[in-house]
């Protein structure tokens, strides 16, 4: 069953990230006050008492020009009235870059408001670029769907079906021939940016599966560190079906199917599963034409016009 999930994250989340460089100078209290939004923004006619284009939900960032403007107005009833107006909107924090020291009235407004005041040590645009990469994944609407994600000749490959159908096993097949495992049964499904979708594992210990007759495996031990990795963006869904002799299965390839996930379409193919079929070799051959797909090769449709040419060419003679 797919589960979606609404994120929102503290500003004291921040702070547990290094390469931020941020420290705390006032309203500490303030510190679970949620983010919402990845994007942030840089006031400045807002210093100037423009309120109209505020989006409140953002984190506020002060570079050296306003951090210097604001130093400059230090004791301008006008400023102050603009940054009170500011820490009130319901912010969740402001962050001072390039390690400069917060001008009054900056932290007096913060402890009196209960919003946090942040020195970051980065100038910035590093500060902004990072901020911005975090929140974006940690903010990346999420849906939890089940099967095994494996990255096949650098395709994120999603093989999904019925419990019982041969997902672990073909895995393991794939890993025998070289190919990196990602995550089994939970797979956790971002949308960065709502235009691509990366699959990580959900699980408290990660690269173990689950093989019936056997028990629990640890992938990174059986087939060494590097058959896995932590995330893999999703280029290719397969879902593996019991053979069906009702229904009609693709046999040409020309029309390309979708299946979609947060407004997220992604190639979607049915494989039936009958013996005899080696749904490994299938599999890597799928991720192959995916690839060529993707790089303007599409095997299908250059077969159907090199037929049609040769049928009309027939009933020239």
């Amino acid at each position: 069953m797919t589960v979606r999930r609404t994120h929102s994250i503290s500003v004291g989340f921040l702070l547990e990230l290094e390469n931020l460089g941020l420290t705390v100078v006032a309203g500490e209290k303030g510190l679970s006050r949620p983010i919402t939004s990845a994007e942030a923004n840089r006031p400045a006619i807002e210093l100037f008492g423009i309120f109209d284009y505020l989006q409140p939900d953002r984190v506020q960032i002060l570079g050296s020009g306003e951090t210097a403007h604001i130093q400059s107005r230090s004791t301008d009833p006008e400023m102050e009235a603009n940054l009170r107006r500011l820490f009130s909107s319901g912010i969740p924090c402001c962050v001072v870059t390039n390690g400069r020291t917060p001008p009054s009235p900056l932290p007096q407004l913060a402890e009196e408001i209960g919003v946090p005041l942040l020195v970051s040590s980065h100038n910035t645009t590093r500060f902004t670029k990072r901020l911005w990469e975090h929140l974006e994944r940690a903010l990346a609407p999420v849906v939890i769907e089940r099967g095994v994600l494996m990255d096949v000749y650098n395709i994120g490959t999603l093989i999904q079906g019925d419990s019982g159908v041969g997902k672990s096993e073909c895995a393991l097949e794939l890993m025998e021939r070289g190919h990196t495992f990602v995550a089994d049964d939970l797979i956790e499904v971002r949308s960065p940016q709502e235009s691509r979708l990366v699959g990580s594992g959900r699980g408290i210990v990660p690269y173990h599966m689950e093989i019936r007759g056997i028990g629990i495996i640890d992938v990174s031990r059986i087939f060494g560190p590097r058959s896995i990795r932590g995330e893999k963006q999703i280029d290719l869904i397969v879902e593996l079906q019991d053979w069906n002799p009702d229904v009609e299965y693709e046999r040409v390839g020309i029309v390309q199917r979708y299946k979609e996930l947060l407004n997220v379409k992604v190639p979607y193919l049915l494989i039936p599963v009958r013996p005899g079929r080696n749904i490994s070799t299938i599999i890597e051959i799928a991720a192959v034409n995916q690839k060529l797909i993707s790089q303007g090769v599409h095997m299908a449709a250059e077969f159907d016009r090199k037929l049609i040419q040769a049928m009309r060419e027939q009933t020239q003679r």
